[in-house]
């Protein structure tokens, strides 16, 4: 399930697509985690959070910024291995290491906005923008 990137004049903005919403989105959260920590090496904490949405850019919005949020706050540079879609709640799992910001990545994300952003689940594909 590949993610790319699409030139965006000052924040990152990505495209993922796979065979399901559920499994871009896992690949998307990764993807962006790993921009900012890099690869984690020696996971010793884990990390799990419900939230709610209302549309499936709500989605997007509100599980990319729940790990950013959840992440920073315990300190950890994380890697999400499981996202579970329910109706009207996202619940996802992951686990990671005491790291800083940035301390392996190349980019440093504030958010993921809602500026232009595509969410379909069929075919299953995510356009986002992250502010940085």
């Amino acid at each position: 399930m590949p993610v790319e990137s699409i030139e965006h004049t000052a924040d990152v903005r990505l495209r993922a697509w796979g065979r399901s919403f559920q499994g871009t989105l896992l690949e998307l959260s990764n993807h962006m985690l790993k921009m900012v920590y890099g690869e984690p090496l020696h996971p010793v904490s884990t990390l799990e959070s419900t939230v709610e949405y209302d549309s499936d850019e709500d989605c997007v919005i509100r599980l990319l910024n729940d790990i950013i949020y959840r992440a920073e706050s315990s300190n950890l540079a994380v890697r999400v291995r499981k996202v579970t879609i329910c109706k009207g709640k996202i619940h996802w799992e992951g686990y990671g290491e005491t790291a800083g910001r940035n301390s392996g990545g190349s980019a440093l994300v504030k958010a993921a906005t809602y500026d232009r952003i595509v969410a379909r689940r069929s075919p299953p594909l995510v356009e986002i923008t992250l502010d940085i």
